[in-house]
């Protein structure tokens, strides 16, 4: 699981079935299971892109990382949960000295379908010490070093790329990652056809203006509406792109949802703003933040957080207090216009209208690798 988005390779075979088995679980009994997890590594990062808030957070948060072996208790809780596909996201994961050991837990130990998310900046030194990871998420923005490094604030533009080769002869699938902005939208074809190029599959989701909430005090990038592309004009470009590129994972579900507005719209559940898929991300998806806590119904908006280390995940996930926020879906009112992809990708999975529309049809079509 990569962003939401599940690539089984071959060598997975059995989480293919672990997938079907807890679809089942979840449609057809009163049991529920996720389908993905998240564990936020860290919060540091050595980037400095407009859209992201994270060098702007309290240094107090920023510095409550967990241990290796804090990680490695909840690599095992989320096991025994029967979770199926597990990445490890920042920050900046590869700031870790301990992420080699990390990925073998995960893929080895435990067979996850796994994955890490990746500027790319020090992939190259740490590619070969990988072993049992499946994907990897990294961040290309333009098609052009020096417009892409401008952006990221590093020169990262040719790490990434010596990264993919790397990661290909290791048989490690890479997803490009490309936060569509207005600046980028006319090099978007030059963008897949470089991942085509490159053997990759690419991600094309529009920039959002994603809000931290910590301690009662909101966090956000600069002048993020000066980069949010016009959203007909972006879904219409990501059509027309499809039918010339079939390693292109931004789905016509997700293309749909987001141009119609989102999850969301009137609160007393008259009239959403789309009938194609609710939000069930805090049923579907487990994420855990750099401190250890789980929040619900999802990272951007806790009402409740739990501390993972004073309860097991499995209480925590089948507690009252959390069965009730499952129920609610996107009904609250920060649910409204929300479009992020994490939300939209872990809810795809929960029914078989858009599981079909985008992993069956999606497979059948070659538009996943």
């Amino acid at each position: 699981m990569i962003n939401g988005v599940v690539l089984i390779p071959r060598k997975r075979v059995r989480n293919w079935f672990l997938s079907i088995r807890n679809f089942l679980l979840n449609n057809f009994t009163e049991k529920k299971v996720p389908y993905s997890a998240q564990i936020e590594v860290n919060l540091k990062c050595n980037a400095k892109c407009p859209f992201c808030a994270i060098d702007t957070l309290p240094e107090s948060y920023v510095n409550k990382e967990m241990t290796t072996e804090q990680i490695k208790y909840l690599i095992d809780q989320l096991a025994e949960l029967g979770i199926n596909a597990l990445s490890l996201t920042g920050g900046e994961p590869t700031l870790r000295k301990d992420l080699p050991e990390l990925i073998y837990h995960m893929g080895i130990n435990h067979n996850f379908f796994n994955g890490i998310t990746s500027n790319g900046f020090l992939l190259p030194e740490l590619i070969p010490k990988f072993e049992g990871l499946d994907f990897i998420l990294t961040s290309l923005d333009y098609p052009i070093a020096e417009l892409h490094d401008k952006l990221r604030g590093i020169k990262v533009f040719d790490k990434v790329i010596k990264s993919i080769h790397l990661a290909n002869k290791k048989d490690i699938k890479v997803v490009i990652s490309t936060v569509v902005m207005k600046q980028n939208l006319d090099l978007l074809e030059d963008l897949c056809e470089l991942a085509e190029n490159l053997n990759c599959a690419i991600e094309l989701y529009p920039c959002e203006d994603i809000i931290w909430n910590i301690s009662g005090k909101s966090y956000r990038g600069n002048d993020i509406q000066e980069l949010i592309p016009d959203l007909t004009i972006w879904a219409n470009k990501i059509r027309d792109l499809r039918s010339k590129f079939k390693n292109i994972l931004t789905d016509p579900v997700s293309v749909e949802i987001i141009e119609k507005g989102g999850f969301g719209g009137n609160h007393d559940g008259s009239q959403k703003y789309q009938d194609i898929l609710r939000c069930h991300v805090a049923e579907a998806y487990m994420f855990i933040r750099h401190d250890g806590f789980i929040d619900f119904p999802c990272k951007i908006n806790p009402i409740k957080s739990f501390n993972a280390f004073n309860h097991s995940l499995s209480n925590i996930y089948y507690s009252q207090e959390v069965k009730d926020i499952m129920k609610k879906h996107d009904d609250y009112n920060f649910c409204d216009g929300c479009r992020l992809g994490c939300a939209i990708m872990s809810s795809i999975p929960t029914r078989w209208k858009t599981l079909y529309s985008k992993y069956v049809r999606g497979f059948l079509n070659g538009n996943l690798i």
